[in-house]
Parts: C-alpha cells; structure tokens; sequence
C-alpha cells in the first residue's frame, strides 16, 4: 500500500472506531499542496494540519470538543501536545495509533486533557 492510500485506509479505521465510541460530527482536514494560514498575534504562519499538529477534530458524547491526531503503526510525539493542551485552555486531544499486525488493523488512544 502507497503511504497515501495507508493514510486513507488508517483515518477510515480511526473514523469507524471514533463513531463506535460515541463520538460524533468528525471533520478531517485534507492533506493538499495548498497550506492554511493561521494568523496570531505574533506572526502568521502555514500550517498543514491544524496548528501544525492536528489531523481533525470531532465532539465526544458530551459535546466538547476533541482535537484528533492520527498515526499509522506509530504515536504521534507526546510533547507537542501535552504543550499545546497547557497552552490553551478548556481542549481534549486524542491521539490515535492505528496499528496493523499480522493482516488485523487495531485503534489505539492516549488522551490528553
């Protein structure tokens, strides 16, 4: 499988766990040439993902908002997003490892409040 069609295969996993889980309204940012600009009070700058660091967010079955990073067979760097929920206030953030062994794909998650 071509790293595109592994990325498409994996967030389609992470999306049917996240519906089993309650979870609702995913929305996931397409990777494309053009990147967005997010402005700050300092300087502006071009993110990929959201804030560089996210693939998506949905809303858990108590309406808050979650921030959604996904990986395939990996984790996502546990640092940038412990500093990114201290930073600012009042976000969830679910990392996502979908990992294939031996022909199965399973969903793993660490949050981060």
């Amino acid at each position: 499988m071509n790293p595109r069609a592994r990325m498409r295969f994996s967030n389609r996993k992470a999306v049917l766990w996240l519906l089993k889980n309650n979870y609702d309204e995913i929305w996931l940012k397409p990777h494309t040439r053009r990147h967005d600009l997010v402005y700050t009070r300092g300087e502006w700058y071009r993110a990929l993902d959201l804030w560089n660091l996210f693939d998506g967010i949905c809303f858990d079955e108590n309406d808050n908002i979650i921030l959604l990073q996904i990986k395939t067979n990996a984790w996502a760097k546990a640092k940038p997003l412990e500093d990114f929920v201290k930073t600012h206030k009042n976000i969830r953030v679910l990392s996502m490892n979908v990992k294939g062994e031996n022909g199965k794909w399973n969903v793993y998650t660490r949050k981060y409040e």
